[in-house]
């Protein structure tokens, strides 16, 4: 800018003087005050703020990336302040029409100026007065500006502080990471993955905590072997086991059989994964297997959940040991077990033969009653919706009237029927040969085919009405000497399973003679309950765990909770489908439900027992669950146990569960039909969620903690027998070897 640049803008700035905006008294004061201290100062000073402060303007305008009118800001800076709301073009218009008046202004002024040379030097004050305005009005803009940029910078600062609070997060994990590293490659064995915990207790992983947790863990090693709690298992599905051991005191060992060597055995802290390698030979004192164990090989004071020999557990070995034992007691299995023939037993085919006759002649009878109106308990007959509520109907009750002469059956067969149950009445009474009815030989052949037309094809018998009262006072006979009298129906349904397979595989259910025997020696046929109890017209079976804890004396332990196990489609004994009469669970489970059923049934087809006993409050039945079904379901384990005792091969301190499957029938008798050795305790359904950890409880206080204290809680369980005349060698004596045994909470049966 040159020098008459200069003296025109220092006469404008005297004659016209511009301000940025109109101030109010207090910024006018404030003004006049600045200015009477920067007269005061040097000009010299003036000049070096000056430059300071031109630098601090170009910093400010580069910062807001103004670099357009970085040049009309530092030319026109007083005239943009005059302006509040215009644009930039008519700010610069309006700059150009005041240069030209200023212009012309000018002139006139230079020579007035040259005249009047003393007012030159005013206009010099004037011009320094003014150009100490702009310092200020600069000063202002940067003090602002400086403290935006403070804020920034503690921003900044604030953001800088985070990111290493972060750099000193990820260090310490790093860190922590490594020393976990190195932690694994010092061990021999992969130590257990770190539970989920809390980051409190994260924050205890440090040196100092993790050789506090290890000496902690040592000392519990140390003391769970001088008191003999240490464990040993190999299975899945032990984890609820385990936690109930591990509360009470005990370790786990860690080892591929429970007695390898120090080398191989290792102690893991579950709670923080700390390992604990053994330095000499320690043996379990308690091993949960479903391997075989060599019963040799353990010490006296070693628990283990096993047996061998339980002959009960298979279905022929039941079969057989039930038929044997009745014969040296006075107790009748046929008054718990349905009758059953094992077909690779000698002699057992024929047996069946006879049998399956002589239910199809009680069947013939049964259906003369019934098509006339009258029942075997001299009660009227229910109707079909009472009847379909309870227990299944037959095709045979539909009408039988208008029947053509292919439908109808010669009168004969009820003869033939009566005479077969008359000499069967005669085998179970030993009755005299006068009170038999008639006499003659049953044409098996040709009775089998009309029996398989009136109860398979619906045909009707010429004049039943006339052996009404025969049949009904044979029944009565019939009953008081058969106790699965009412258990057998009309249908003649018969079960078959193999031998060797379990979960229900194989199982099917049969009505036809030739079908039957023509199955192998690997096959077991047992009577189907033909008149189950029904829930909402559904089939269902009960499983129900009981526990032993000793052989000699026999000691068994009866679990008070159960579970159901619903049929996926509604009962009917015109189909023999495997989904309507197998409710083992590993069946139904790959099965859909039909879509009649009855909304109330479970969509997992599984009820858990109290959830029966409310339905029993329903139908009025509340009183069977204690006094019909309970005492049954004991009565039928203790007289199996008590068969099978003499061949169990067993250890003391030994013990096992045990699973048994019963039926019920219209009158809530319970029926025994297999039991299980180690039953499937896995929690893949809610009601199973609600049984097994409760219970895997109540066995470790009953093997464990009723031991030391015979007073403590035993939870669900309930001891239900102990042989009493028990001598401590094994031997009883021979009048009391199976009877007058002593029972603890039920009479002996």
């Amino acid at each position: 800018m040159n020098t008459l640049t200069k003296r025109l803008w220092k006469c404008i700035s005297y004659c016209f003087p511009f301000r940025k905006k109109k101030p109010n008294d207090n910024a006018v004061e404030e003004i006049e005050i600045k200015q009477e201290s920067l007269e005061k100062q040097p000009i010299e000073a003036n000049s070096e703020r000056e430059t300071s402060y031109e630098v601090n303007s170009e910093r400010e305008t580069t910062i807001e990336a103004n670099s357009e009118r970085e040049t009309s800001n530092e030319v026109n800076s007083e005239r943009e302040t005059t302006v509040e709301a215009n644009s930039e073009i008519e700010t610069s218009n309006e700059v150009n029409s005041e240069r030209e008046t200023t212009v012309e202004a000018n002139s006139e002024i230079e020579t007035t100026n040259e005249v009047n040379s003393e007012r030159e030097t005013t206009v010099e004050a004037n011009s320094e007065i003014e150009t100490s305005n702009e310092v200020n009005s600069e000063r202002e803009t940067t003090v602002e500006a400086n403290s935006e940029r403070e804020t920034t910078n503690e921003v900044n600062s604030e953001r800088e502080t985070t990111v290493e609070a972060k750099k000193k997060r990820e260090t310490t994990t790093k860190a922590h990471r490594k020393r976990k590293a190195a932690n694994k490659s010092n061990s021999t064995r992969k130590t257990a993955k770190k539970p989920n915990v809390s980051p409190e207790r994260d924050k205890l992983y440090c040196d100092e905590c993790v050789s506090r947790q290890k000496r902690c863990f040592e000392d519990q090693v140390k003391t769970a072997v001088a008191k003999k709690n240490v464990f040993w298992t190999d299975f899945k599905g032990s984890n609820d086991f385990e936690r109930g051991l591990l509360s009470r005191g005990w370790v786990k060992k860690i080892a591929p059989t429970f007695n390898a060597g120090p080398k191989k055995t290792i102690f893991c802290d579950p709670t923080y994964g700390h390992e604990i390698i053994s330095r000499y030979d320690i043996q379990p004192n308690l091993i949960l297997t479903r391997q075989r164990i060599e019963l040799h090989l353990l010490k006296e004071d070693q628990i283990t959940n096993h047996f061998y020999g339980v002959d009960a557990t298979s279905k022929s070995g039941l079969c057989n040991l039930l038929r044997q034992w009745c014969l040296s007691c006075d107790a009748n299995p046929h008054t718990f077990f349905p009758r059953c023939y094992m077909f690779s037993e000698k002699n057992e085919k024929q047996a069946f033969i006879d049998d399956f006759t002589m239910t199809a002649a009680c069947g013939i009878l049964k259906w003369v009653l019934r098509t006339n109106g009258k029942s075997l308990q001299d009660e009227v007959i229910p109707s079909r919706k009472e009847k379909k509520e309870k227990t299944a109907f037959c095709m045979s009750d539909a009408k039988i009237n208008n029947h053509g002469p292919a439908r109808i059956v010669p009168e004969d067969i009820i003869v033939t029927a009566l005479v077969a149950c008359q000499f069967h009445l005669y085998d179970l009474t030993h009755e005299d040969e006068d009170d038999i009815i008639c006499a003659g030989i049953v044409d098996r052949k040709h009775f089998i085919s009309d029996y398989y037309r009136v109860m398979h094809h619906g045909a009707h018998i010429q004049n039943s009405d006339k052996y009404v009262d025969y049949c009904h006072q044979l029944l009565c006979k019939l009953r008081r000497v058969n106790p699965q009298l009412d258990i057998d129906g009309e249908k003649n349904i018969w079960i078959s399973k193999p031998r060797a397979l379990s979960r229900g595989r194989g199982i099917r259910c049969r009505n036809d003679l030739k079908d039957i025997c023509s199955l192998g020696w690997k096959w077991v046929v047992q009577k189907y309950i033909e008149r189950p109890l029904l829930v909402y017209g559904t089939k269902f079976d009960l499983r129900q765990h009981f526990l032993i804890t000793d052989w000699h004396p026999l000691t068994i332990w009866f679990y008070k909770h159960s579970f159901l196990r619903f049929s996926s489609q509604p009962f009917t004994l015109e189909r023999l489908d495997t989904a309507i009469h197998v409710c083992n669970n590993s069946i139904q489970r790959k099965l859909k439900n039909a879509p009649n059923r009855h909304p109330n049934l479970p969509e997992e087809n599984m009820w858990h027992s109290d959830e029966f006993k409310e339905y029993l409050c329903t139908i009025g039945k509340e009183q069977v669950w204690d006094s019909i079904i309970i005492p049954g379901m004991k009565k039928a384990l203790i007289h199996s146990m008590k068969a099978t005792r003499e061949n169990v091969k067993y250890k003391k301190n030994s013990y096992d569960l045990f699973g048994s499957d019963f039926l019920f029938g219209e009158n809530f008798q319970p029926w025994l039909l297999e039991i299980q050795y180690k039953p499937d305790i896995t929690k893949d359904t809610p009601v199973m969620k609600k049984i097994v950890p409760p219970m895997v409880e109540d066995i470790l206080r009953v093997v464990i903690d009723y031991k030391d204290d015979p007073n403590c809680n035993v939870g669900g369980f309930e001891l239900i027998y102990k042989q009493a005349n028990y001598t401590g060698n094994g031997i009883l004596s021979k009048e009391k070897t199976f009877r007058d045994l002593k029972i603890t909470t039920i009479s002996d049966p």
